[in-house]
């Protein structure tokens, strides 16, 4: 039978106990008002969660703004996998493109679960997390759809990136849990 020292057992335990503490003073001082990131002349953030709507005061980044969407997906192995992509919204869906065969084309098809992050480009503390699924995946009008995210993203008529030899995807999303701050 092997003896562990108590030196072993400090090694061992010591540093996940002081990542433990870190952890819990870092949310304990996020909780109680320690100075953030934020500018002092920025005003003080609104929290909004819903249940699959995208609150109003949000809308613009979903619509208006050329804002772009971190597509994080499920990997096989159950970690994350994120891109950033163009999107719009029809008012309840929204929508994204990619070619067929890519990470996140096999990530969607295998596993719905879906999250979008958008980002404000006008202002960094303004933000949209959207949870949802992939309701469906389709080839129809996937050569309108990628036009109409150039014209929204780039000012142009056609994507100029778009090739001939892909094979393009739209996904559409259900919004499931929206939240947003800013």
């Amino acid at each position: 039978m092997r003896t562990v020292t108590a030196r072993a057992i400090r090694q061992a335990v010591f540093p996940a106990a002081l990542l433990g503490l870190f952890a819990a003073g870092c949310a304990c001082l996020r909780h109680h008002g320690a100075p953030s990131a934020q500018p002092a002349s920025a005003k003080t953030p609104q929290h909004i969660a819903t249940r699959g709507t995208i609150p109003p005061e949000f809308l613009d980044l979903v619509t208006t703004k050329k804002a772009f969407a971190n597509l994080a997906t499920v990997m096989p192995n159950g970690g994350p996998q994120v891109t950033p992509v163009w999107f719009d919204f029809d008012g309840k869906y929204l929508r994204v493109n990619s070619a067929r065969g890519r990470v996140k084309d096999k990530n969607m098809r295998r596993d719905p679960r879906v999250a979008l992050s958008i980002l404000d480009p006008d202002n960094p503390y303004r933000y949209l997390e959207i949870r949802g699924r992939v309701i469906k995946i389709t080839e129809d009008g996937v050569v309108e759809h990628t036009n109409l995210l150039a014209r929204k993203y780039l000012g142009v008529e056609r994507n100029p990136s778009r090739r001939s030899d892909q094979v393009r995807v739209m996904y559409v999303i259900e919004p499931r849990r929206v939240a947003g701050q800013g």
